[in-house]
């Protein structure tokens, strides 16, 4: 499959308004000791904080009963959440960027981690691919309307290069892994730990592409979304979610080997590839200035890839209004910085 999937601005509206119905219709927090959500995950040691909280049950510290759903990308947990099947997901900004271009109201409550170089270009190299300027009419594979779609586009003009110069294939992060190994396709966009797995796959033939200056052009942004409906009808328990995320925060500054483990249990990881994949990403629970200048970069970079039309909203003042900070504030006033 190839290219650009335009997203479907009425399926994600009536998915918005069943999450909003959902969400309306949980159990208040006095009716049962503890208040039952539903929260959708993705895979990977970028999500090491929110993996903490389910797995060391911080849900309960402040009353929450948390059921975790698991998908192998933000975009299909985020998917999962619009569709009303869970009150919190975590994702990405560029998934965030996507869905707030075609209308979708789902907020940013917090974001918990921040990377550059935690997401690779994997090539073949017995194909002739030794740098990133001779992915030039390769296919390619990402998941189309993801981070990595959005990441992809950014590590192509580091050389010069768009996605129109690529053979765009849309495949799920564990799919590309298998299909570089069996040879086909030429090279895919995902995390770290995809790379390292398509690596030992291959017998050596895939390699990870140089990304230096990467940081100039990218920084991905790991956050927790909840519907505009929810952060408005039930502040106390969006701000109960922050708090857990402040205390898995902690829990991994303070017990690291421990927390490293866990992660590694929770995406059946080694220890080391855990430990050195978490290197490269800046955990930090906040809501920032630059949070908003890449939301407003996703959202420019979908309409030039198709998946948007240009929202009639100037983007900056769209977004401000897509970021929930009133939890955070509530949490740890320090952590929160917007104009």
């Amino acid at each position: 499959m190839s290219s650009s999937h335009p997203i479907d601005r009425r399926r994600f509206g009536l998915g918005l308004a069943a999450l909003a119905g959902t969400a309306g219709l949980s159990l208040p927090l006095r009716a049962q000791s503890l208040e039952k959500i539903v929260v959708a995950e993705s895979q990977g040691f970028s999500w090491a904080i929110p993996y903490l909280v389910s797995s060391r049950n911080l849900w309960k510290n402040h009353g929450i009963e948390a059921t975790t759903l698991q998908f192998t990308s933000g975009r299909l947990a985020f998917d999962a959440a619009v569709a009303g099947k869970a009150q919190f997901a975590t994702a990405t900004d560029s998934v965030i960027g996507l869905a707030g271009a075609n209308g979708v109201r789902a907020v940013i409550v917090a974001e918990f981690s921040r990377l550059s170089s935690g997401m690779v270009v994997a090539a073949r190299s017995d194909r002739g691919i030794a740098t990133g300027a001779q992915l030039k009419g390769k296919r390619v594979a990402t998941t189309v309307g993801t981070s990595g779609h959005y990441f992809l586009s950014r590590f192509l003009s580091l050389h010069g290069l768009a996605l129109k110069d690529v053979t765009l294939v849309n495949l799920r992060g564990p799919d590309a892994v298998t299909a570089i190994a069996k040879g086909d396709i030429d090279a895919f966009a995902w995390g770290w730990d995809a790379g390292q797995k398509a690596i030992a796959d291959s017998g050596g033939k895939v390699k990870v592409l140089d990304d230096t200056g990467l940081e100039k052009v990218f920084l991905s942004h790991y956050v927790l979304t909840a519907s505009e409906s929810l952060v408005q009808s039930r502040p106390k328990l969006v701000e109960a979610a922050v708090r857990s995320l402040l205390d898995a925060e902690a829990f991994y500054r303070a017990q690291t080997a421990e927390a490293i483990a866990l992660v590694a249990e929770r995406t059946k990881a080694t220890v080391e590839t855990t430990k050195a994949g978490l290197e490269t990403v800046s955990v930090g629970v906040r809501l920032d200035e630059r949070l908003l200048d890449d939301l407003v970069l996703n959202a420019q970079w979908a309409v030039e890839a198709g998946l948007a039309t240009p929202p009639k909203e100037d983007l900056r003042a769209l977004y401000r209004k897509l970021i929930y900070a009133d939890a955070l504030k509530a949490a740890a006033p320090d952590r929160v910085r917007l104009g």
